[in-house]
């Protein structure tokens, strides 16, 4: 599966971990899609790269997707593996590392923060499309489909320098509620 990863040209760091991270999982196929950055609203600009990728499969007529942002951090060699390996049948969006939100005993997730590394299926395209950029779309996906998490997790947001938030971003301290593969 093709993986996406959506990657702000200037964050040179950013290019050099991802390209590390894929390569222990031996990922071949993939293919970088330009970040945007809204200066006003940098909410806005996440919502739109992430939205241009699934727009892509929707007018491929992709079955679902295979997204990823550049500052993920696998757990381990085989995690995309184990990821793909362990997805399940019914779900809108499947994830494999948040740093909030409710896990149930089912493996579904409550009001979540973390589009890490996730695929979303074609069913879900137009829902996922709709939600206002104004929002956080992690946010704005609250209550709007079936999330359901691999558990346990497979990776995590690199800690660094954030250009959403403009700041240094470190989310070890929520990490430690969950359980990672």
């Amino acid at each position: 599966m093709l993986l996406n990863i959506i990657h702000l040209p200037e964050r040179v760091d950013r290019y050099h971990s991802v390209l590390n991270e894929i390569s222990k999982q031996c990922v071949v196929d993939y293919k970088f899609w330009s970040g945007i950055i809204d200066l006003d609203l940098p909410q806005k600009g996440i919502s739109k790269a992430h939205k241009q990728v699934v727009r892509d499969a929707k007018f491929r007529k992709l079955k679902e997707v295979l997204i990823c942002e550049d500052d993920i951090l696998f757990s381990r060699n085989d995690s995309l593996d184990y990821f793909l390996k362990n997805k399940p049948t019914n779900f809108d969006i499947y994830l494999g590392g948040i740093y909030e939100g409710q896990l149930r005993k089912n493996n579904t997730v409550i009001d979540f923060s973390g589009l890490t590394i996730y695929i979303i299926k074609e069913s879900f395209y137009d829902t996922f499309l709709s939600i206002p950029e104004e929002v956080n779309l992690d946010r704005g996906l609250r209550n709007k489909g079936n999330y359901v998490a691999c558990n346990p997790l497979i990776a995590k947001q690199l800690s660094g320098y954030s250009d959403n938030l403009k700041r240094y971003c470190d989310y070890t301290e929520n990490l430690k509620r969950f359980t990672y593969y």
